[in-house]
C-alpha cells in the first residue's frame, strides 16, 4: 500500500462527503488522517489514505471518474504523501494567536510574514469576518513555536504589525488560551 494525500475542492452539498469516501473504499482506500471544512458554500478537503495504487495519476484518474459517475462537481488533487511532519526534529510549543480590528487587505500578509521570520509555523487559521460590526475581522492563528524562538520579540513584532493595522493581537500558549476561554455547560 502507498500513502497519498488527496485534495478535494468544489461546492458544498449534503452527501459530499459520503460520496467521496464511498469512491475512497471503492478504490481500495484506506483513510487515515482528514481535515474538512466549508468556506462561503465551497467543499473543501484533505484525505491521507492508504492506496493500493502505484502512482498518484492512477488514483486521481480513478476519484475523478468516480467523482464524475456520482455528479458530484469536485476538483481533485492527488500527491505521494509527505514522511513525516514540519517540526518533529524541534522541540515546539503550541501557541494561539488573535487579531482582531478593521477589515483591511494585507492582514493575514503582515501576521503570517513575521510567523515565518521566527520559524514559526501556522497549523491553521481561520478569519470571521463581520462579527462585532461590518468592518470588524477575527483572525484566529494556531502556531507552531520552536523552543528556540525569543517569544518576547516575537510577541513585539506581531504588536507592531496590529498596531499599524489597528488590531489588538494576543499570543497565548495553547493550554492557557483553551483554559481561559472554556465554557462550561450548566
Amino acid at each position: 500500500m502507498q500513502k497519498f494525500t488527496a485534495s478535494f475542492l468544489g461546492r458544498d452539498c449534503p452527501g459530499v462527503v459520503a460520496t467521496v469516501s464511498r469512491i475512497l473504499e471503492d478504490s481500495g482506500c484506506n483513510i487515515e488522517e482528514v481535515t474538512q471544512t466549508i468556506l462561503s458554500g465551497e467543499f473543501a478537503a484533505i484525505f491521507v489514505v492508504a492506496a493500493p495504487e502505484e502512482n498518484a495519476e492512477t488514483l486521481r484518474a480513478k476519484l475523478s471518474a468516480g467523482l464524475e459517475s456520482a455528479k458530484v462537481d469536485l476538483s481533485v488533487l492527488v500527491r505521494p504523501a509527505i514522511k513525516g511532519q514540519w517540526g518533529t526534529d524541534l522541540h515546539c510549543e503550541p501557541f494561539v494567536v488573535t487579531a482582531d480590528g478593521p477589515d483591511k487587505p494585507g492582514l493575514i500578509a503582515a501576521m503570517s510574514r513575521v510567523f515565518a521570520q521566527h520559524g514559526v509555523n501556522i497549523e491553521s487559521l481561520k478569519a470571521i469576518l463581520g462579527e462585532g460590526g461590518n468592518n470588524h475581522a477575527l483572525f484566529v492563528f494556531e502556531v507552531m513555536v520552536p523552543d528556540s524562538v525569543d517569544m518576547g520579540r516575537l510577541r513585539r513584532e506581531l504588536d507592531c504589525e496590529g498596531q499599524k493595522r489597528d488590531l489588538r493581537v494576543s499570543a497565548q500558549h495553547r493550554d492557557i488560551f483553551e483554559a481561559v476561554h472554556r465554557v462550561n455547560s450548566f
